[in-house]
């Protein structure tokens, strides 16, 4: 199936415009080298420092721009007023996020000390929903970034789930009843295995009373938010821990069973990568109560800016 060319809101011409003053810690990631780890829905605009993202609900998505322009970020927004455009913007650059707290543990913390200036203002971009975040995190299980990117690019182009904005294209994640319409063979075509097939299926096929529509994920205690994604087919720990840490705003989640978080903490002489699971979580806990999110973030940060440093 082909790509097909669509606005990126029905009656849409043009886009809305407004501004955000953003909080003091907030960098405006530019370049595509810092967000080489979420980089899956972002679109760098060649017509200048933008970056573009589809947000909304899977049925009714809209295209959202922000550029820095000073001490303020200018906003467009295709099928969004401006206060739904300002909010999203806060969302998916998780402004709202007390990042001093954060930092106030890591100068403290040996690992990481020093991150909070390296990275500086460096917060989780977010997915626009729990949908989303879970279908990226089932397409990633035990895959490398480029393979599940690979896998994603395939996926919108068999869904043809691209929106324009202007004349940039954006990526749009493709909602269930798509999903249902491609079916097991279609969702294999790009690459996916029997078992990722059946569990995305079932995720489009989610009714109602699905844990991905309760508003508390994102509250509750993260257990029990854990365990309420843990009960949907082909959602793991690690799965659910990524999607909740992505798909929700809560800064508490520490993805310990993540193999780069492994490899960050074995590479800095915190744990061996063959240690268990929950004394990778237990270490996390004790620097970093409440903002496990955030140490995951600037884990995966250090690892990569490490390397490439080295090899560099």
């Amino acid at each position: 199936m082909g790509v097909l060319r669509r606005a990126a809101w029905p009656g849409v011409s043009a886009p809305t415009r407004t501004y955000l003053t953003p909080p003091r810690l907030a960098s405006l990631p530019v370049e595509r080298h810092q967000l080489e780890y979420s980089s899956r829905s972002l679109v760098f605009a060649e017509d200048g420092p933008r970056i573009l993202r589809a947000w909304g609900p899977p049925e009714r998505p809209w295209v959202v721009s922000v550029e820095a322009r000073g001490g303020r970020w200018a906003i467009e927004a295709w099928g969004a007023d401006p206060p739904e455009a300002r909010a999203a913007v806060r969302a998916l650059f998780s402004l709202d996020h007390a990042l001093p707290e954060f930092y106030r543990l890591t100068r403290r913390e040996p690992i990481l000390a020093g991150t909070e200036r390296r990275f500086r203002g460096l917060r989780i971009p977010r997915d626009a929903s729990v949908y989303e975040s879970v279908l990226y995190a089932i397409i990633g299980q035990q895959l490398s970034v480029q393979a599940a990117l690979s896998i994603q690019r395939r996926l919108f182009e068999q869904t043809a789930s691209v929106l324009t904005a202007g004349r940039t294209e954006v990526p749009s994640v493709p909602p269930p009843k798509t999903l249902l319409r491609l079916g097991a063979e279609g969702l294999r075509a790009t690459g996916l295995s029997g078992a990722k097939s059946r569990a995305i299926l079932e995720l489009a096929a989610a009714p109602s009373t699905s844990p991905l529509r309760e508003p508390q994920l994102g509250t509750m205690p993260l257990d029990q938010a854990i365990e309420r994604l843990v009960e949907m087919r082909g959602v793991g720990r690690w799965t659910a821990e990524n999607s909740l840490l992505r798909g929700t705003g809560r800064t508490d989640v520490f993805v310990a069973g993540d193999l780069g978080i492994r490899v960050a903490l074995a590479e800095n002489g915190i744990l061996p990568r063959t240690a268990p699971e929950a004394a990778a979580r237990a270490w996390g806990e004790k620097w970093y109560p409440g903002w496990g999110s955030y140490a995951t973030l600037y884990l995966w940060r250090k690892l990569v800016a490490d390397r490439k440093a080295l090899a560099g």
